[in-house]
């Protein structure tokens, strides 16, 4: 391993370190811990996250629920989780019954996710969840050894993924399924429309002054629009995620390929007003950005890919 990618994992695990501080603060859940047991906390003021169960249920519109559904195919089922971060998704396969190896970088999320498997309360069914503390481009994942491997926003994070993702096919088992979650390059399109709905409506983030003080500031050229924020793994790889779906159709039966997301993610999280004022805004938002995904009128840029490991090898 070079000194340089030394570097970048360093930093990686230090920029996952601080983000699940600053989510789990002050005795707070965040989604990314578990979907379940997460505490609402809204922002107080530019660039705080928002932690939302609600929000966040009406946002998925079901797309977790079945690919956890398509992951947990197998009763009693052993799951590898690549990248599980905080390790939500690892609890919800194990919550279906599944017995999960989840392998992440970051001290800091690895032991909230040991924290929230202690407290689980969700006993009825639970398989099990392994937290290692380990590099998984750097562990043995064994032959024929998983039913199912899972990353979400994970696969694009690794430095040779060709290479891994040898590795990746020859542990899972035939039959067994892998899913990806990605987030996409975000078109003009979409991002024009997600601009026009953070305008319009009332939102944590902006007055409706300085938001006329901003697009007055854009269009004479005094300041651009934030640049997309990504780790120090994505910086230059972020293009990966289209190498994800040629890996996926060359190795796998892909079972599922859907996109969603277009415009309606940071206007719902960042609408404010009464709760029932939130949550109807964001249910129309979504509800339309589904129907302009469904005729391709729109593009979603989060991207969900199921593939299947043939039987016999290609």
């Amino acid at each position: 391993m070079t000194d340089d990618l030394q570097t970048l994992k360093r930093e990686e695990a230090e920029f996952f370190n601080q983000s699940a501080a600053v989510r789990m603060k002050d005795g707070r859940v965040a989604i990314e811990a578990d979907m379940r047991r997460a505490t609402r906390r809204l922002p107080e003021g530019p660039g705080e996250g928002l932690i939302d169960p609600e929000m966040t249920r009406i946002v998925d519109d079901g797309h977790t629920a079945r690919f956890l559904d398509l992951a947990a195919h197998q009763p009693g089922g052993r799951v590898l989780d690549v990248c599980c971060g905080m390790g939500w998704l690892s609890l919800e396969l194990a919550r279906r019954g599944q017995f999960v190896d989840a392998y992440d970088i970051s001290p800091g999320a690895i032991a909230v996710g040991r924290q929230m498997l202690a407290e689980n309360p969700y006993k009825d069914g639970f398989g099990g969840v392994t937290y290692n503390l380990q590099d998984v481009t750097e562990v043995d994942l064994g032959v024929e050894r998983y039913d199912a491997v899972i990353g979400n926003s994970a696969f694009h994070h690794i430095n040779d993924l060709p290479a891994f993702m040898d590795r990746v096919t020859a542990a899972l088992k035939p039959g067994g399924i892998i899913v990806t979650v990605d987030d996409m390059p975000v078109g003009e399109k979409e991002r024009a429309l997600e601009r026009l709905l953070r305008l319009a409506l009332p939102t944590f983030d902006r007055t409706y002054r300085q938001k006329a003080v901003d697009v007055f500031k854009r269009l004479v050229g005094i300041t651009k629009a934030p640049p997309e924020i990504f780790t120090p793994m994505e910086q230059g790889k972020h293009d990966s995620v289209f190498e994800i779906a040629d890996i996926w159709h060359k190795r796998y039966e892909v079972l599922e390929e859907s996109f969603r997301g277009a415009f309606s993610l940071g206007p719902s999280m960042t609408v404010k007003g009464p709760h029932v004022f939130r949550y109807g805004v964001a249910r129309v938002i979504v509800a339309l950005d589904r129907f302009c995904c469904s005729r391709r009128l729109t593009k979603g840029y989060l991207r969900v890919m199921v593939g299947r490991k043939p039987l016999t090898p290609r």
